[in-house]
């Protein structure tokens, strides 16, 4: 599947900006399911640019504007095929074997499996993980999909419960948040249950190939990486309570929201509001590659 994404950040001041500096995470990631063909980032005003790999290897473009300006524009055009490559084979393992090798285990994946800015292992937390825990004799990867799925039903989808700074105590608080919510949430119960999660920022495409899909101040999505025996680095989206699929498109990962937010920098003014708007525009292309008419599932074996 290819995917032609647009996504455009605006911001207005009352006031004009000056000395801003920024940092922008909007080019998806290169991997086994997914690769970026094209990618373009256009500022307004324009002004010169650096870019470098974060610790997680997210691309990052930095850049600063001195001088006086009423907006700043940034848009992030990208052209990304999403494959459906063969999975490895699960390794069932339960968790009484696998918790022998926790000690090598937090070595290896410390960022992973310890609390961060957004997923504190606090009391709430702990407490909300005790109504799930595992069994010793349950498997990893079942309870991995079991957790997406307890937590899918039993908080709500609503924007406007939490703020973007929030932390996984806060769904816990109110019942309900968003995508990254959801993930931090998830996050936290498999890293106490001794399993490396990751944060995982990106888009959500339109289901139908037909279709364009556009969308406002939502625009970004969040799910979760689970390393799992066998399966290696899983997707989960507990948003939807479900793994990930061709429609998920990868652009950061980190430990939490707070190592991937799509743009992030500061400025100086006179004063004054500022007002931003997103949007995001999705557009599914054709696959170029001609159908085999005595064949017609050489198309997807080719990808």
């Amino acid at each position: 599947m290819l995917l032609r994404i647009r996504h455009t950040t605006r911001f207005e001041y009352q006031a004009p900006a000056y000395d801003s500096h920024n940092e922008v995470r909007m080019r998806p990631l290169e991997g086994v399911n997914q690769r970026c063909v094209e990618f373009d980032l256009d500022l307004t005003p324009d002004t010169s640019r650096f870019e470098y790999d974060d610790y997680y290897g997210n691309r990052v473009c930095g850049f600063s504007i001195h001088d006086p300006h009423p907006e700043l524009i940034v848009t992030a055009r990208s052209l990304v095929e999403r494959v459906n490559a063969p999975q490895p084979a699960a390794i069932s393992l339960p968790f009484g074997e696998y918790l022998i090798d926790d000690h090598a285990r937090n070595r290896l994946e410390y960022d992973f499996l310890n609390a961060s800015r957004h997923v504190p292992f606090s009391g709430p937390m702990r407490k909300f993980f005790w109504l799930a825990k595992p069994d010793p004799s349950e498997d990893v990867a079942a309870y991995a999909n079991r957790i997406v799925a307890f937590i899918r039903d039993q908080f709500v989808y609503e924007p406007g419960m939490t703020k973007v700074h929030s932390t996984a105590d806060e769904i816990l608080t109110v019942g309900g948040g968003v995508c990254q919510d959801f993930a931090h949430l998830t996050i936290g119960v498999l890293r106490l249950a001794g399993i490396p999660s990751r944060y995982v920022s990106g888009y959500l495409g339109p289901a139908a190939e037909s279709t364009v899909e556009t969308l406002g101040a939502q625009a970004s999505h969040a799910w979760l990486e689970a390393l799992l025996p066998g399966l290696g680095w899983t997707g989960f989206d507990p948003t939807n309570g479900c793994m990930v699929d061709e429609r998920h498109i990868r652009v950061a990962v980190g430990r939490d929201y707070s190592d991937v937010p799509p743009m992030r920098g500061v400025y100086r003014s006179r004063g004054g509001k500022q007002l931003m708007s997103v949007e995001l525009q999705i557009e599914p292309l054709p696959d170029p590659r001609p159908v085999d008419p005595k064949n017609p599932s050489n198309q997807q074996n080719q990808q």
